[in-house]
């Protein structure tokens, strides 16, 4: 029965593994022409609209999310905690005291909205809070 289980883990493996992502052509042209620089770019599906790339540019983490005609909707920029603006820094102490920001990334929205996000950690536990940038929290 162990060799059966470890069988199909393995065979499970493989064949996620070697999964990729089809990607429209207007989703790549439209990413090629937003992100001319980008580097270390891996695809993926973000929902059931929407194309991820993960990518780097000049070292920094990065993520584009695209519509399959080519629409931008979204990018994601890590950025270092203590560049947060102080709006949102204040709202997380004051709103999660027990817990530290261990990582935070600036996202651009199509609207020209921009919103930060702010990771969170207690004990071995991990949370994401997205704020507006006066520090209102979004989700």
């Amino acid at each position: 029965m162990k060799i059966y289980f470890l069988l199909v883990i393995s065979l499970l493996v493989i064949t996620l593994s070697g999964f990729t992502v089809k990607v429209p052509k207007a989703v790549t042209d439209a990413f090629a022409k937003k992100f001319p620089a980008a580097r270390e770019i891996k695809w993926g599906k973000e929902n059931a609209e929407e194309y991820e790339a993960d990518f780097k540019i000049n070292g920094n983490k990065m993520s584009a999310n695209f519509l399959a005609d080519g629409s931008w909707t979204e990018t994601e920029a890590t950025i270092a905690v203590s560049t947060l603006p102080a709006a949102v820094a204040a709202t997380v102490k004051t709103k999660y005291p027990a817990h530290t920001i261990v990582g935070a990334g600036k996202i651009e929205k199509a609207n020209g909205e921009i919103l930060y996000e702010a990771e969170l950690k207690k004990s071995n536990k991990k949370m994401e809070v997205i704020l507006n940038a006066d520090g209102s929290i979004i989700k």
